[in-house]
């Protein structure tokens, strides 16, 4: 547990990197209407890469990645789509979440944690990267970086 501790950096300075193309799996399917009303499908996405975050308007973790979400979106916004899943909350808390933090792409409203149970969602926040192709890239249990799925995404869009 010390040594875990001490070096805990390691983890971290490694670059993030997708899952070899060989390994990747395809993404279950997921559809729903999103706070606004409308409906998102993710197969509509096809052609571009997906980023997926699990995430609760309660999750302090959530609350602190959630900004740097919010920039991750901008740098990204011409060739990445980005799509919020609120589990476990209501959809006061979930509107107000998104307003918060300017997230501004579609939040997909899931209280029964049906979507989450379809993805093996064991927590929040958990994001996944879905690539051009429908298969997941990548996934992360826990708070992360933005830089890191940055790195995951640039290394998609160079493929």
């Amino acid at each position: 547990v010390i040594y875990g501790h001490w070096h805990s950096s390691l983890l971290t300075r490694q670059p993030a990197t997708p899952i070899r193309v060989t390994a990747r799996r395809p993404a279950p399917a997921l559809s729903g209407a999103t706070l606004t009303g409308t409906n998102v499908v993710l197969h509509s996405y096809t052609g571009e890469p997906v980023v997926i975050n699990f995430f609760s308007s309660t999750c302090t973790p959530c609350r602190s990645e959630a900004p740097g979400l919010a920039r991750l979106h901008s740098q990204f916004a011409s060739d990445v789509q980005m799509l919020g899943i609120d589990i476990e909350d209501n959809h006061a808390g979930a509107t107000a979440f998104a307003s918060q933090y300017r997230w501004n792409w579609p939040i997909v409203f899931d209280p029964n944690n049906g979507l989450a149970y379809r993805y093996a969602i064991s927590g929040t926040p958990t994001t996944l990267v879905i690539d051009q192709h429908g298969r997941i890239a990548w996934q992360h249990a826990g708070q992360i970086s933005s830089r890191r799925i940055a790195q995951v995404l640039q290394a998609l869009l160079r493929a």
